[in-house]
């Protein structure tokens, strides 16, 4: 399991690519495939302008705050039963990992994370294929929009190796 450091938490308050509106992104995103969402409120308007991605990954949560009502709904009842993974705030888990990695395997498929999803957008930048469009959620700015390649993901990676190794706290 990784925790942030720092040095990691400064890097990530960047945004890692291009900062849009829902709007846009759903303008921009339409006729993609394999869309990775990650986060509620992401995820959420991007089935609300008729973008459905091929893996979403949530936590019920928006800025720390739960989520409910019409936007929980929405998640819950979109493609069928997600995958429940804990990962604590500020951590990447192993658990995290491997089912990130299974679902983009898979090519399909939702994540429901128990504690903090926040970081799996780092996972993703990770394992997915070159290509694959991705979308997070940058607090009080708005969704960045990505496209994985090379350098995106040896950036990724770079950020990921600087965190630190630790054991697993309880979520």
């Amino acid at each position: 399991m990784k925790k942030l450091t720092a040095e990691t938490r400064a890097i990530l308050r960047r945004p890692l690519g291009k900062v849009v509106s829902g709007r846009r992104a759903v303008s921009l995103l339409k006729g993609k495939r394999n869309v990775v969402s990650v986060g509620d409120f992401c995820s959420g308007a991007l089935l609300r302008g008729g973008i459905h991605p091929a893996v979403v990954i949530y936590d019920h949560r928006c800025l720390r705050e739960p989520v409910r009502g019409a936007l929980a709904a929405r998640l819950d009842a979109y493609d069928g039963k997600a995958l429940r993974v804990a990962n604590p705030p500020g951590f990447i888990t192993d658990g995290l990992v491997t089912t990130v990695r299974r679902v983009l395997q898979r090519g399909r498929g939702k994540i429901l994370v128990i504690g903090e999803e926040d970081l799996a957008a780092l996972v993703v930048l990770i394992y997915a294929r070159n290509g694959t469009p991705v979308v997070y959620g940058q607090p009080k700015r708005g969704m960045v929009l990505l496209e994985v390649d090379g350098e995106l993901r040896a950036k990724a990676r770079a950020i990921f190796g600087k965190m630190k190794r630790v054991g697993a706290p309880s979520v």
